[in-house]
């Protein structure tokens, strides 16, 4: 043994004898202790047994056996986050030793452990938090480190194993995983099945689902794939002959483009009531949330272009993300950034007449601009020291700036140099994983550019640039700064449009501060952004936005149109224009505009402006928007309008019309779903009326989901305070949170705008809780609650109970704050704290 090597060893067995001490002292997957194990444990098998009951209350038992091989004699800690007395027995190499349970971790000590091959043998009762129990189907969700909460086991990414899965149920259930059954006995009333052994997955990818299922199934090539489902709608079961299509459509476009076949052995979905993702990437078993599947009858194309897009996204995840994962957690945009950016790609053959780049803009730019803006944005790689706040990580900035970065990214390099470099992280490190810097360092090698400069703006730094545009005799002059005050350069291109003597069209190559832009004749006004491939705050001086506000419905062009909107709305947001002169240009255009897609966009930013209406003028918006709601030619518009006055109509004019609409169930494009929500709304609309608006919304759903749904959300509704108190209070309950989108729906119902004197109450005991909300929910949980919580509120006491909680919590977790100031947007610019323009 060579001296470099002995050293090696006894500082690696020092650092993990010192760790294991100070693990008993935290929580969690520590940085340090990931990277200790991925160090020293190796060939990694899990074999899984799960004893599932009928009843929702009992217990579920689980047994695991794990094999690896240890590289080096250290001690072995398990991470298991429940009670010791969870952990029945313990075997290693088949015999008992001692072992502890301390801070979600299951410790044996050195002494007890050999070098080589182990086999450990727990016995345990599986952990509530992750198995999503109904009474008559339960499902897994492990991401980003909630296997440990069922089952114990090396819970980090890098770390990837075979899974053997043995599932014991009632006979009438039926069940789904990331393999196939190779094995079925039946017993009475319970059988047994066994599922194939799995490729190598990292522990958040394991999944099953259990329950009362329908099943339909599609075969095309020869492959065939299983559908899992609980509509009892036919019209929309009947979506699932487009499912299946548009499955198998990306999979066939994804083997084409990275040179790769499927690379697992089964694609199956499942469909589920309440789930809290639009979707998750499992192999062999994808989960989709049941509203994002089976749309209405009369779906908008936003609604039909988001489900492909889901479909889509998903499916990347089995190249990007399943095939090759993230090395940790903190580079989980680099699975997201490629499942959103090829969903876009792979969704143009589906849409062949949509102006996918119009698309492209209304949803990632603008998305990632609504997180951009505000005092929580992130970069979109962030520093991550423990697993348990991985949640955390994820938002607008990983799932939508990082596709905008992508596009520059690919703009730079071209893209077939970027397939060739995609094509080589993939056979690189297939079924292992990944950094970004990785990926960075093959798609450099393809390219003269300087990708790494490249990427530490774009990818390391947060924020984005404010960027101005100013008159010059002969030409203009682009200017960007960094609101952050750091100086950064966004290098990027987008397209001006000059008009004056001559309307001219002019390209922009921004790679620093300012940029002389030659013309040869004075400009009028300068349109940024006409192309919308510029990302940042376009800031408009005073005679372009009114120039803007008075001609941009005039634009022929579909997509310079949506980027003039979005410019204008961000200029509204950052008080460069009266709100009421935005309303009025937004409405005049609204009633001309022919493509969905724009007018689902002016919809939108209607719904947020109107509100800051007053007295007679929002009455007139809102009866005009009534109108339209009638009129207009877009049926997609019409639905939208009417969703929109559900929930910000507050004459009594158009309240009252919307509640003739609710009573009669009179207008036919609108869903079971909608008169539910519209049901909502005029409860709190009309108090008086909410007894008789409950009964007969319920009387009308017969679906046994939606009603539990709608049984669960009624009571937020009450006219009645103390009640409204009592209902809050019950959500300090973890089990009574356990369907989020739900309890979301509750929260903000009980924050409604409508009770805000009475809710600014809610905040203080809200964020306190937001800690435990964190610790027992899943990843979009805590951005959720707060956005339940503070998405409302605009009072100056309602913006200080903010202020003060982060006052009295100095030390709050930053990433936890992020997620506060992310939903405390509209109330912080309320009140007049925001980041204002760098010009």
């Amino acid at each position: 043994m060579n001296a470099r090597r002995f050293l090696f060893i006894i500082s690696l067995l020092f650092s993990m004898a010192t760790y294991s001490n100070k693990v008993t002292e935290g929580a969690g997957v520590p940085w340090e202790l990931a990277t200790l194990r991925k160090q020293t444990i190796h060939n990694l098998e899990y074999k899984l047994s799960f004893t599932i009951p009928r009843v929702r209350t009992e217990n579920v038992a689980g047994k695991v056996w794990m094999r690896f091989t240890l590289s080096e004699k250290t001690p072995l800690i398990v991470d298991f986050r429940e009670e010791a007395d969870k952990v029945r027995s313990l075997l290693l190499n088949g015999k008992p030793v001692p072992y502890r349970v301390s801070n979600e971790h299951i410790i044996i000590d050195q002494k007890n452990i050999s070098k080589g091959t182990n086999e450990l043998n727990i016995t345990f009762i599986a952990g509530n938090q992750s198995l999503n129990r109904n009474d008559e189907f339960l499902y897994t969700l492990l991401v980003p480190d909630r296997a440990r909460t069922l089952f114990p086991c090396f819970d980090q990414p890098n770390l990837k194993a075979r899974f053997t899965l043995e599932l014991q149920l009632p006979a009438s259930w039926s069940a789904v995983s990331n393999s196939g059954v190779t094995k079925e006995t039946k017993a009475g009333e319970r059988k047994t099945l066994l599922f194939a052994t799995t490729e190598p997955l990292s522990t958040y990818l394991f999944a099953f689902a259990v329950g009362e299922f329908k099943q339909a199934k599609a075969t095309r090539k020869g492959r065939t794939i299983a559908a899992y489902y609980r509509e009892t709608d036919e019209k929309k079961v009947a979506q699932l002959d487009t499912v299946f299509s548009q499955i198998f459509d990306a999979l066939e476009w994804q083997e084409a483009f990275t040179g790769i076949a499927y690379p697992f052995s089964k694609y199956d979905f499942v469909v589920l009531p309440g789930f809290q993702f639009g979707g998750m990437e499992h192999t062999g078993a994808t989960f989709y949330n049941d509203r994002r599947i089976f749309l209405n009858e009369h779906a908008t194309p936003d609604e039909e272009l988001e489900r492909t897009q889901l479909i889509t996204h998903e499916t990347s995840h089995m190249w990007f993300g399943d095939l090759v994962t993230m090395n940790w957690f903190d580079d989980v945009w680099t699975k997201e950034v490629f499942a959103n950016y090829f969903a876009s790609a792979m969704s143009e053959p589906v849409f062949p007449k949509v102006n996918h780049r119009l698309n492209n803009l209304k949803t990632f730019t603008a998305a990632s601009l609504s997180e951009d803006r505000t005092l929580g944005t992130t970069s979109i790689q962030q520093p991550l020291d423990n697993l348990s706040n991985a949640g955390l990580i994820y938002g607008n900035i990983i799932y939508d700036k990082a596709p905008v970065m992508m596009q520059k990214l690919v703009e730079i390099m071209g893209w077939e140099a970027f397939r060739s470099g995609i094509r080589q992280y993939l056979t690189t490190y297939a079924y292992g994983n990944a950094t970004w810097d990785d990926l960075i360092n093959i798609l450099d090698s393809k390219t003269d550019a300087d990708l790494a400069s490249f990427s530490k703006v774009w990818v390391k730094q947060k924020g984005m640039p404010d960027i101005s545009l100013t008159t010059s005799e002969k030409g203009f002059t682009v200017r960007q700064t960094d609101p952050w005050k750091r100086g950064l350069v966004w290098p990027q291109r987008f397209a001006v449009k000059v008009v004056g003597e001559k309307d001219t069209l002019i390209h922009v190559d921004l790679t620093t501060t300012e940029c002389e832009i030659p013309l040869g004749f004075a400009a009028g006004k300068l349109l940024p952004n006409y192309d919308g491939r510029g990302y940042g705050r376009f800031l408009l001086d005073k005679p372009t936005a009114d120039y803007l506000l008075n001609h941009w419905a005039e634009e022929k062009d579909d997509l310079a149109r949506q980027s003039y909107l979005m410019t204008l709305y961000e200029n509204r947001l950052c008080f460069r224009m009266n709100n009421s002169d935005f309303v009025r240009s937004l409405l005049t255009g609204l009633k001309h505009e022919t493509n969905d897609l724009v007018a689902s966009s002016i919809v939108s930013y209607l719904w947020n402006s109107v509100l800051e209406l007053r007295g007679d003028e929002r009455g007139v918006a809102e009866t005009n928007l009534f109108d339209l709601s009638n009129e207009h030619p877009l049926t997609s518009c019409r639905i939208q309008l009417k969703r929109m006055l559900r929930d910000v109509a507050e004459s009594p004019k158009v309240v009252g019309e919307l509640y003739a609409i609710w009573d009669a169930a009179s207008d036919q494009l609108l869903s079971e779903r909608d008169y539910t929500s519209l049901a909502y709304n005029l409860c709190l609309k009309m108090p008086e009326k909410y007894e008789t608006i409950s009964a007969k919304q319920h009387a009308r759903i017969s679906n046994p989901d939606r009603l539990r749904e709608f049984d669960f959300i009624i009571p937020s509704l009450t006219p009645d305070s103390l009640k409204r108190d009592s209902l809050f209070q019950s959500l300090s309950k973890a089990e009574n949170r356990r369907i989020e989108p739900w309890t979301q729906t509750v929260l903000a119902f009980l924050n409604h705008r409508s009770h805000e004197t009475g809710s600014v109450k809610y905040i203080r005991p809200g964020l306190e809780l937001l800690k435990e909300v964190q610790r027992t929910g899943d990843i979009f949980f805590p951005r959720g609650w707060a956005n339940a919580l503070l998405g409302s509120h605009r009072s100056a006491e309602a913006y200080q109970a903010v202020k003060t909680f982060f006052a009295e919590h100095p030390d709050y977790p930053q990433l936890l704050k992020n997620k506060i100031l992310q939903a405390a947007y509209p109330l912080y610019r309320a009140n007049g704290e925001w980041i204002e323009p760098q010009e």
